[in-house]
C-alpha cells in the first residue's frame, strides 16, 4: 500500500523537532506539521470524507497547504490541486469538471482576493459542499465573513491518525494542464506515479546540496510537489516558503537562511541577476549548491553569468505533469549543457519517433515520447485523449526534440507549435532562443498566423530587459541576420509584458 503521506509519518518520527517549514517569521517543526495534518484527516473524516471523494486545495505557498495536502491523502482521497491563481472562471470550470466535494481555499495574496471569489463559486458547483479558509497563520480565524476557517476544522480534533493506504493505481492528485492552447484538463496521477518518481528523484542530487530548498516555484504544480514538498518531507529538510517571488527578498531569504537549493523557470534567475548589485556573494557562495530549472529554453549565457558569479551553475531540465515530473535533467555528476534538456534519468525511457512512429538516429528532430513509472493514468472524462497521448504504451509528448551522441536531450518545440512559413518550418523556441541572446531581450515569444499567400506568417513578440531599449525593425534586421535565410518571423513587437498562464509559461492563446 502506498501513500506520499506515510513520508509525513516517518519524517516526524524520526526527526520531530527539525524545522520543516519556514514561512515569513513563522517556523513550524515536522511534529507541528505532522500533528495538524492529523487533525485535518480527523476533521474530513469527521465530516464524511474518506476514499474515492475528490477534495480540492487551492492554496499558494503558504504553511496551511502542507498539513490540507497530506491530510487529504491521509484520509484516502483524492487531493485536486488548483492554480492559486486562477480566475473565477477556470475555478468553477475546474472545481465543477472535477467534481471535488470540497474545497480548501487561501484568503487573498496582494491584490488577488481568491478567497472571496471562491466562496461564491464553491456555492454554485454542484458537488462542493464545504469550503476552508487557509489564513497565512494556518491556525487564523477565518478572513472571509460567512467562511469557515482550516482553524474550525481541526478545533478538538485528535493529533493521531492512522494514514490509509493507496493501490498502486489509485488516484492520488488530480493536476490541470496550464491551457496554453485551449481549455484545461485534469492530469489524474495515481500513488504509484508519485512515489515512483520521488525515489527516482532522490538519487540525483547529494544530501548536502538540498539540505535547506527554497519554495519559489508553486507548490500545487507537478514539479513542487516532487521537488519542493515530498521529497523534503521525505528526507527531513527544511522548506522557506515563498509566497511572492521578489528578487531582494528571495536574495535576503538565500542568504539569511542559508538555502542550498531551488529551481525555477529560467526568466526568475534573469530577475534576480537583474537585482543582485547589492548581493553578497561570497555569502550566497557558501551555501547555494544547486540550481534547477525547467519549462522553458535557457540561454546558456545566463548560465554562465549565475555561476560566475554564485558559484552555482542552473541546470536545466525537461518534465511534464503527464510524465509527473522529470524526464531529463542536467544532472551534476555529468558535464551540464545549458543550451540541453540534461539526459535522460535513470529509470525513465525517451525515444524521439519520425511522424510514422519510428525510432530516429541521433541528430535527428523528432517527436520525443516517455515511458517511466511515472506516466499518468489518463486525463479525467477525456478517454479518447487518453489512448491518444498513451498509444503504444508510451506518452506521446507532442514535444520536438533530438537526442545527440552523448545523450543530452535538445528541444526544439511544440509539434502543434510549428508554423509553415511559405516552405519554410520555424520553430518558435528557436526563434525565441535567439531573440533571448540579444542583450536587450528579457523574453520572446512566436506564434502562427494564417497568411493570404504563405499560409501562415511567423510574428514575435518581446519583451525588453530594464534600462534597454530597441526599435522593433532593428531588432527584427538583427534577428534576421542571425537565422538562416527566410527563417525569420514576418513582425516583430515589442511589448510591455507578455500574456502568462497560471504555471509561468507563455498563454499563446491569449497573443493576437
Amino acid at each position: 500500500m502506498l501513500n506520499v503521506a506515510f513520508y509525513l509519518d516517518a519524517t516526524a518520527a524520526r526527526s520531530p523537532d527539525v524545522t520543516a517549514a519556514v514561512y515569513r517569521d513563522q517556523r513550524y517543526t515536522y511534529a507541528q506539521l505532522h500533528r495538524l495534518a492529523n487533525q485535518v484527516a480527523n476533521g474530513l473524516a469527521e465530516a464524511g470524507y474518506g476514499p474515492g471523494d475528490r477534495l480540492a486545495v487551492c492554496c499558494c505557498n503558504r504553511p496551511g497547504f502542507i498539513p490540507v495536502y497530506y491530510g487529504i491523502l491521509k484520509t484516502g482521497a483524492t487531493a485536486v490541486v488548483l492554480s492559486d491563481t486562477l480566475s473565477p472562471r477556470d475555478l468553477a470550470y475546474e472545481l465543477e469538471d472535477s467534481e471535488a466535494k470540497a474545497l480548501f481555499v487561501y484568503d487573498r495574496k496582494e491584490d488577488l482576493a481568491v478567497g472571496e471569489d471562491a466562496a461564491e463559486i464553491a456555492g454554485l458547483a454542484p458537488a462542493c459542499d464545504d469550503l476552508w479558509v487557509i489564513p497565512p497563520d494556518p491556525l487564523a480565524p477565518s478572513t472571509i465573513a460567512g467562511c469557515a476557517a482550516l482553524s474550525d476544522l481541526v478545533a478538538g480534533q485528535a493529533t493521531d491518525f492512522e494514514t490509509r493506504g493507496f493501490g498502486d493505481a489509485d488516484s492520488a492528485i488530480i493536476l490541470y494542464t496550464s491551457g496554453s492552447t485551449g481549455r484545461p484538463k485534469g492530469v489524474e496521477i495515481t500513488q504509484g506515479n508519485l512515489t515512483s518518481m520521488v525515489m527516482l528523484n532522490l538519487m540525483l542530487a547529494e544530501r548536502e546540496a538540498t539540505r535547506v530548498r527554497l519554495v519559489v516555484a508553486a507548490m500545487y504544480d507537478v514539479m513542487g510537489q516532487v521537488f519542493s514538498l515530498n521529497l523534503p518531507v521525505l528526507s527531513g529538510e527544511t522548506m522557506v516558503l515563498v509566497e511572492t517571488f521578489e528578487p531582494e527578498e528571495t536574495w535576503r531569504l538565500i542568504a539569511e537562511e542559508g538555502v542550498s537549493y531551488m529551481a525555477e523557470m529560467p526568466i526568475y534567475y534573469r530577475r534576480l541577476l537583474d537585482h543582485a548589485d547589492r548581493v553578497d556573494a561570497r555569502r550566497v557562495r557558501q551555501t547555494l549548491r544547486l540550481c534547477a530549472t525547467g519549462g522553458a529554453a535557457l540561454p546558456a549565457a545566463w548560465s554562465e553569468e549565475f555561476e560566475e558569479r554564485f558559484g552555482a551553475p542552473l541546470s536545466p531540465g525537461y518534465g511534464m505533469t503527464e510524465a509527473t515530473s522529470t524526464v531529463s535533467w542536467n544532472s551534476p555528476a555529468h558535464e551540464i549543457r545549458p543550451d540541453t534538456a540534461g539526459k535522460t534519468i535513470p529509470g525513465v525511457e525517451l525515444r524521439i519517433l519520425d511522424q510514422s512512429g519510428n525510432p530516429l538516429p541521433p541528430g535527428n528532430f523528432g517527436e520525443i515520447v516517455v515511458r517511466s513509472p511515472g506516466v499518468m493514468k489518463g486525463y479525467l472524462h477525456h478517454p479518447e485523449e487518453t489512448a491518444r497521448a498513451l498509444r503504444g504504451g508510451w506518452l506521446h509528448t507532442n514535444d520536438i526534440g533530438a537526442l545527440d551522441e552523448d545523450g543530452y536531450l535538445h528541444i526544439q518545440g511544440r509539434a502543434d507549435g510549428m508554423i509553415t512559413q511559405g516552405d519554410e518550418h520555424i520553430y518558435p523556441a528557436e526563434i525565441a532562443n535567439m531573440l533571448q541572446q540579444h542583450p536587450a531581450v528579457a523574453r520572446a515569444a512566436i506564434k502562427g498566423f494564417p497568411h493570404e499567400t504563405l499560409g501562415q506568417e511567423a510574428r514575435a513578440y518581446v519583451t525588453l530587459r530594464e534600462d534597454h531599449d530597441i526599435d522593433d525593425d532593428d531588432l527584427l534586421d538583427w534577428l534576421a541576420s542571425e537565422l538562416p535565410k527566410d527563417r525569420a518571423p514576418g513582425h516583430l513587437q515589442v511589448v510591455p509584458s507578455l500574456p502568462l498562464t497560471r504555471n509561468g509559461k507563455i498563454a499563446y492563446h491569449l497573443l493576437s
